[in-house]
This record gives C-alpha cells, sequence and structure tokens, in this order.
C-alpha cells in the first residue's frame, strides 16, 4: 500500500477533494469561448466548404458541404453524414484517412445543421433528408 503525504489542515474535506482529484478543472479553460453564429461563420472546419443551392418547401436555402478530392485518386467516392447535433466537420480524422486511401469524400451539413441554412419552417423527414442528400452527388456528377 502507498501512503501519499497530503495534509489539508486548513482545507475542508469537499476542497481538499477537489484539490487532490479534480485539479485540472482549474485549467481546463484557458481562454474564453468563443460565440458561434447560426451558420457558424466563424468556425473554421478542416477542408473547403461549398455550398449547394436548393430550392425546397417554398425556400431558398444552402447546403454546405466539403468535398475532398486525394493526390490519388482511385476512382471511388464516399458520402459521410452526420447524426443530429453533429457537423461535418466531425469527420476530420475520417477523411484525412480515406483521401490517404484515395477515395473522395464529400461531407454534407444538412439543411438545419452545421453551416447549412436554418430555416425557420421547414418539415423534417427521412424522405427529405434523403432528397437533399441525393441531390449533392447528382449536383456534382454533373458539374
Amino acid at each position: 500500500m502507498v501512503h501519499i503525504g497530503v495534509h489539508f489542515k486548513s482545507l475542508d474535506f469537499n476542497e481538499a477533494y477537489n484539490h487532490v482529484c479534480f485539479p485540472f478543472l482549474v485549467f481546463a479553460q484557458k481562454k474564453e469561448l468563443q460565440k458561434l453564429d447560426a451558420t457558424l461563420s466563424n468556425y473554421q472546419y478542416p477542408f473547403e466548404v461549398k455550398y449547394l443551392d436548393l430550392n425546397i418547401q417554398h425556400q431558398s436555402l444552402k447546403m454546405a458541404y466539403m468535398d475532398v478530392m486525394p493526390q490519388n485518386y482511385n476512382g471511388k467516392n464516399v458520402v459521410l453524414l452526420h447524426g443530429k447535433n453533429f457537423n461535418g466537420a466531425y469527420w476530420e480524422t475520417t477523411v484525412r484517412e480515406l483521401t490517404k486511401s484515395g477515395y473522395r469524400v464529400v461531407v454534407p451539413d444538412q439543411i438545419g445543421f452545421g453551416k447549412s441554412t436554418k430555416p425557420q419552417n421547414f418539415q423534417y423527414s427521412f424522405q427529405q433528408l434523403a432528397d437533399n442528400t441525393k441531390a449533392l452527388p447528382d449536383t456534382l456528377r454533373n458539374s
């Protein structure tokens, strides 16, 4: 058994516990948090962000996406989709590994998430998300 000689003469138990068990809490937040706007315009994504113009549900919307081409393109493409409360930047490590292996990687921010438009009135459904997602490779293929 190892004994660590810590003397807490002037500290109560909770204060002593925090100093011994959680010393990192004091230093965890060194800089002030950055306030983000609705389209994350002041948040840097790991790759260039482009936009696809969509006219859906009687609205003009922009779907943000990253289209990352590898240096050694193998002719294969991968589309990575984020979940709720995430954005495309989440996939940075995966994109880097896939492009090293020669894959072209497309990463959209779905409408309502990340750098894409956040409409006030929008009927979200799996069909709408699928249509939005399909529009991206269809447009890239024709461009």
